[in-house]
């Protein structure tokens, strides 16, 4: 991330620029990764909190909520919540698959710089202005504990591997590695007096790399606290250090505009990418570690290739500066939070802004995905930490408890652990299934920059503007919480109109009395039909009516005669297709009660929906290659872009995209085309076709595949060009009070229609003029009667005759009015 608003992502073999990520409008000063790197958060001055889809550069969600400045952001490890440092004083937990704040955490004194997950993502630490370390409870967002000892701003917070230790970055010089469970600190890390503004542990735990004012790269024993090397280069402040997925090389980026790749064993200086017109705030590594995505003050985010070098691709779309950005755990997505106080998620392979999280009331610090990318984490300037459903975009949580700006996020390795640090001097721990406050970190004098965990989840490491680096020992909450998943967990779409049934599922539940849960589904894609209470509660359990909004089905039930253990099936529901597109259904606001009443919470799993493989020609994806599909393609002619109707891939759907859904037919059907009265209701006409088939003659193309095409229009134009002239029964007959006359024309006629009475009186004439030759049943094109007279009177029951007059041609059938 950059001070010139933009987030680059570089190839660290070459060092070129691999993307720009436009969109914040002010400085990015955080971005992270999701556990999968398919998207990346940024964090910016802005305000905002920006995810990205990494393949695209689209930005997927901007998260606004934060009061202030959004300094920090990290995904829970399931990546299904966000979490985001603001100057605000809060940090926010954010839904990364709807974009929507989950908690605000509010308990710092000043802003909160840093937050970051522990490994299995149920505390999140992080650093505030008000030199403390917090611990939170990921899941209730309430703070458990505070760790003090630094003496200036905590800048940067992280966890380590195993969640035990935090280390923390300091203004005051230090860097402080504290007990993550106890709050204890373990060993304070100084060499000078600087503002330390980033940290982050080894993959295997062993060293804690902090960045500073002094303008270098520090490495220091996470064991001993012993100054092991000085990574030196850099011409300005270094705001983001983050090591390579294998642990090879380190990534930096700093105020001189410049990200900077580093040997992680010999300290040797590989590579520079430059791109970004100012600050760079964050760098981000995708999971594979072949793009580095970064977040500027320029407002935008840039991709990069790690192995080879260059620029990929520039993400715009921040209104202020990118102050973070991180990879989805697929690498498929980039995160942003940026100054303009959103967050925004973009495609990595595209550049296409995906999605845009609206929630925070100031600048977005630090955005990180969860481990299993289903979760953005977001700290802000408004203080709080947010965690955000990043399918949909809706937040999930809000953490509250820092009282000041909140620089960084981290996730925990398993995501059920978030850290955040803030301006309020603390490094905070929250519990991301509960939302609870697991524990407060103080110890620093000043502002916490940035948080870690270690690999193992037992260290939070923080850095601060006191100058130092706390390593904390933290030990993660034993609470054993239930799993609610959907089942099947992944399943192909079928055709449209089809239904898809989901299990909602319960595992390791212990003393269950009641349940609640929201399901949240893409209502372009899927119409929700009905849901039902399934076997896990004991029989007579009795179902709350489900609360349904245009997205989201809560469902809800309670036992009249007992509670239940272990594992079983919640609820059924059942969605029916409206579209064939690639899709998820999430699981979030899960509540389990007692037989007391007591609330307790659960981890969710998502579903995957995939789009089949149609066949060339099924544009309305129902198996078949038809006619509908056909008069489906002519709907959608002159439209541009993106559509299934575009079938030569040229971006506008025209007669060539229409004779190819043809030639499909011939290889589908087998056969000359039949025409069904459900292709007469859709409006199909021998004009039509005639029409269709000029327009493929006109271009004189010869290609085998276009010729096949225009000879099943010829074949269509003849089965709706009827060998002779017949008057057809009406329909409905017996009728009240109007019904419908078909016919066929062999040739074009002057067409009339009389209609008398049984003893031959004229009751009324319908003048059609001259109509052209084809078919005419369906309601759009037959003769209609409303079964009154010609003096617009209603007539009486009994039976009437009418006679169909077509040039040389005349026939009569009878019809019979019962009222």
């Amino acid at each position: 991330g950059s001070a010139d608003g933009s987030i680059r992502l570089w190839n660290t073999s070459t060092g070129e620029t691999q993307q720009t990520l436009l969109g914040h409008f002010d400085v990015v000063t955080s971005v992270t990764f999701s556990t999968t790197g398919a998207t990346l958060a940024s964090g910016s001055l802005d305000g905002s909190v920006q995810l990205w889809d990494v393949d695209t550069g689209e930005q997927i969600h901007i998260l606004i909520g934060h009061e202030d400045a959004v300094y920090g952001i990290a995904f829970s490890p399931t990546e299904g919540t966000l979490a985001s440092a603001s100057r605000d004083g809060t940090i926010r937990l954010w839904y990364t698959a709807f974009g929507i704040i989950k908690q605000t955490l509010i308990g710092h004194e000043g802003p909160v710089y840093d937050v970051a997950f522990n490994p299995n993502g149920n505390t999140i630490a992080s650093s505030s202005g008000d030199g403390t370390v917090l611990l939170w409870d990921a899941v209730t967002g309430q703070p458990q504990q505070v760790l003090t000892g630094h003496t200036h701003i905590v800048l940067s917070v992280a966890f380590s591997t195993s969640g035990g230790t935090i280390a923390s970055g300091s203004v005051d010089g230090t860097v402080r590695l504290w007990d993550a469970v106890f709050g204890g600190q373990r060993q304070a890390l100084t060499g000078y007096t600087n503002y330390i503004l980033g940290v982050t542990f080894s993959n295997d735990g062993s060293i804690v790399a902090s960045s500073g004012s002094d303008n270098a790269i520090n490495l220091w024993d996470a064991a001993t606290g012993q100054h092991r090397q000085m990574l030196i280069g850099h011409t300005d402040w270094v705001w983001s250090v983050v090591y390579s997925p294998d642990g090879s090389t380190i990534a930096s980026g700093s105020d001189d505009g410049t990200i900077r790749l580093w040997n992680s064993t010999t300290g040797e200086h590989q590579r520079t990418y430059e791109g970004h017109t100012n600050w760079v705030w964050s760098v981000a590594y995708s999971p594979n570690g072949s793009t580095i995505a970064s977040g500027s003050e320029d407002g935008t985010i840039r991709l990069w290739d790690a192995i080879y070098g260059g620029h990929i691709q520039t993400f715009t779309g921040h209104s202020d500066s990118v102050l973070s950005v991180a990879f989805s755990t697929d690498g498929n997505t980039i995160a942003s939070g940026s100054a303009d106080g959103t967050i925004r998620l973009w495609d990595v392979w595209t550049g296409e802004h995906k999605q845009t999280f609206f929630g925070h009331e100031d600048f977005v610090r630090s955005v990180a995905f969860s481990p299993n990318g289903d979760i953005l984490a977001s700290g802000s300037d408004d203080g709080t930490v947010r965690l955000w459903d990043i399918v949909f975009g809706v937040e999930l949580e809000i953490f509250r408890g820092h009282t000041d700006y909140v620089w960084d996020v981290a996730f925990s390795s398993n995501g059920d652990i978030l850290t955040s640090g803030s301006s309020d001097n603390t490094v905070r721990v929250w519990d991301t299934i509960s939302g609870q406050h697991l524990q407060t970190f103080t110890g620093h004098k000043s502002a916490v920059l940035d948080v870690a965990f270690s690999p193992n989840g037992d260290k939070i490491a923080s850095s601060s503007s006191d100058g130092t680096v706390l390593l904390w020992n933290f030990t993660p909450p034993s609470t054993m919480y239930a799993t609610v998943s959907l089942s099947p967990s992944s399943i192909q779409s079928p055709a449209i109109g089809g239904q898809l049934t989901f299990s909602l599922n319960i595992a390791d539940a212990g003393n269950v009395f009641g349940y609640q849960a929201t399901v949240r589904y893409d209502e372009s894609a899927l119409s929700y039909i009905g849901s039902s209470n399934a076997d896990f509660l004991p029989t007579g359990a009795y179902s709350v009516i489900p609360v349904t909004t245009d997205n989201t089905v809560t469902v809800a039930a309670t036992s009249l005669s007992g509670q239940n253990f272990g594992a079983g099936t919640l609820a059924n529901l059942t969605f029916e297709v409206v579209s064939l597109k690639n899709t998820s259904i999430t699981v979030s606001k899960v509540r389990l009660t007692d037989n007391l009443g007591r609330v307790s919470y659960a981890r969710v799993v998502a579903a995957k929906i995939t789009r089949p493989l149609l066949q060339q020609g099924d544009i309305n994806g129902d198996g078949f290659v038809n006619i509908q599909d056909l008069t489906l393609v002519a709907s959608n002619f002159g439209e541009e872009g993106d559509n299934l109707a575009d079938v030569n891939g040229d971006e506008v759907v025209d007669i060539v995209d229409l004779t190819l859904v043809a030639a499909a037919m011939a290889n589908s059907m087998g056969a000359a085309p039949t025409i069904s009265a459900h292709d007469l209701e859709h409006g199909l006409t021998r004009e039509q076709v005639q029409q269709w088939l000029h327009q493929a003659q006109q271009l004189s193309l010869t290609d085998p595949t276009f010729q096949s095409g225009i000879f099943v229009l010829q074949q269509l134009l003849a089965a709706l060009t009827p060998q002779e002239t017949i008057l057809l029964p009406n329909y409905p007959n017996p009728f009240n009070p109007e019904t419908w006359i078909p016919y066929q024309l062999a040739k074009p006629s002057d067409v009339s229609l009389s209609i008398h009475s049984a003893n031959g009186h004229l009751i009324r004439t319908l003048v059609l003029g001259h109509q052209p030759a084809g078919l005419y049943q369906s309601r759009d094109s037959a003769v209609y009667w409303d079964g009154k007279n010609k003096a617009g009177e209603p007539v009486a029951s009994g039976v009437y005759f009418y006679t169909l007059t077509a040039d040389k041609f005349t026939a009569s059938r009878k019809m019979l009015i019962l009222k």
